[in-house]
């Protein structure tokens, strides 16, 4: 009975320490994931010399490259204004300053007529033409042909410049105008006229009597205006000298007396 009791024994002790032996073995061939502790790779190992940051870093240079790469064109499209740059344009010069005229300049601008001192000499030779032709000289005549009207001797006109009394009056309104017209339309009308027709010709009364206005020097021009301007000039009359002031205008394109006074 003893016997069989440690036999018993034994086989138990032998089945415990086999059972005991399978466990360990089974555990050990366990998977990590059914493993209940973690296992620690020594730091030597080369799986630890390798570093990881390592494809980071790679991308990091790779990324790079790609932002030269994509910069390189605009810093090339940037760069080209620089070579093809024009030429830089040069600013304007400043305007001169204006230098402000003296009173006295500026009176003398004002006064500056010298462009109307032709134009009164013109008009100073056609008013003494003019004057002259009413006063019985200066018209070509035939003094044998002659005609008597209420008292008056008429002489044959031989002047290139009259063959009727319309050449007469066109004559008188191409040197005056305005008053002057009726101061010299005895000229061709009036119950004793400076030119008259006979027969179909042009008399003229050749009587003298005083004529012309016996200028003393150059004209001084006094105003102007546009259209028109006054000037003086000094005339001998009477043993004396007077001041002939004589208005004139532009009448159509030509300069023209249109009035006179003696002062």
């Amino acid at each position: 009975m003893k016997r069989h009791i440690l036999t018993a024994v034994l086989i138990s002790g032998l089945v415990c320490s086999s059972l005991a032996s399978c466990t360990l073995e089974t555990y050990e061939s366990t998977t990590p994931r059914s493993a209940n502790w973690s296992v620690s790779t020594p730091a030597n190992t080369p799986e630890n010399n390798v570093q990881t940051p390592a494809p980071q870093q790679a991308d990091n240079n790779s990324q790079q490259t790609q932002e030269q790469q994509s910069a390189a064109p605009a810093q090339t499209q940037a760069a080209a204004p620089v070579q093809q740059q024009a030429p830089a344009v040069q600013p304007p010069k400043a305007d001169p300053p204006e230098v402000t005229a003296s009173p006295a300049q500026k009176q003398a601008a004002v006064n500056d007529y010298s462009e109307y001192i032709p134009i009164a000499k013109n008009i100073m030779n056609s008013l003494d033409t003019l004057d002259s032709i009413a006063g019985g000289s200066n018209v070509s005549i035939d003094s044998s042909d002659t005609v008597q009207d209420n008292g008056c001797t008429y002489s044959k006109v031989l002047d290139y410049r009259f063959s009727s009394l319309n050449d007469v009056t066109n004559f008188v309104n191409t040197m005056i105008c305005g008053d002057l017209i009726y101061r010299y339309s005895g000229l061709y009308s009036g119950e004793a006229p400076t030119f008259k027709e006979f027969n179909g010709s042009l008399y003229y009364l050749s009587e003298t009597r005083g004529c012309g206005f016996g200028y003393q020097g150059d004209p001084t021009i006094t105003s102007a205006s546009g259209g028109s301007f006054t000037f003086n000039v000094q005339i001998a009359s009477g043993g004396g000298v007077k001041t002939f002031t004589v208005n004139a205008v532009n009448d159509g394109g030509t300069w023209k007396a249109c009035s006179f006074n003696y002062t």
